[in-house]
């Protein structure tokens, strides 16, 4: 019950997130649009930009936190279900899960092909959101793969490159000698 809940919860604030994301990207093409009326400036309200700036972070720190706490090649959300989930479970969060990430990622990916690369000047709440959720996917990569920007080559006893890693509650610019890692 506890993880239909939260998975009902998510997915509202994701729909929320898209829609403003949606209109967002109508408003822009109406308004480089000559003669477009359906979508003008005035239709993307002080609402939306509080959606998409409240909810976007909102989700987009959610996608951080479950790929921060999942392991490469692990299913996302595997720790939610019970000791032995049975096959539909499994799946059932499997498919909820990628297309909760690919909504995501698709409208994040929108948000900043339309906001920052095609037009940066038109539409400035949609342009912060692109350029934010760049730096959130970004984040979310460098969490899901446990890479750290801190980390730095050093030369082992036989003379190859060998990578130092930051402990688990070091913090961030400490590095564990290359024997700890």
């Amino acid at each position: 019950m506890r993880l239909a809940l939260g998975a009902l919860i998510a997915v509202i604030l994701l729909g929320l997130y898209v829609y403003s994301v949606v209109v967002g990207v109508l408003v822009v093409d109406c308004v480089t649009t000559p003669a477009c009326t359906r979508y003008p400036a005035s239709a993307f309200t002080a609402g939306m930009v509080q959606v998409l700036t409240l909810v976007g972070g909102l989700v987009s720190a959610l996608v951080i936190a479950e790929l921060a706490i999942t392991s490469p090649g692990e299913q996302v959300m595997a720790r939610a279900l019970e000791s032995a989930p049975s096959p539909r479970k499994q799946n059932a969060v499997k498919v909820v899960t990628a297309v909760y990430l690919l909504v995501w990622l698709g409208a994040g990916l929108a948000a900043f092909v339309v906001g920052v690369m095609q037009h940066p000047t038109v539409l400035q709440p949609l342009t912060d959101f692109g350029l934010a959720w760049l730096g959130l996917a970004v984040a979310a990569a460098y969490a899901y793969l446990g890479l750290d920007p801190q980390r730095r080559p050093e030369n082992d006893s036989n003379g190859r490159r060998e990578s130092r890693t930051r402990d688990v509650g070091e913090p961030h610019g400490a590095v564990a000698s290359p024997g700890q890692a």
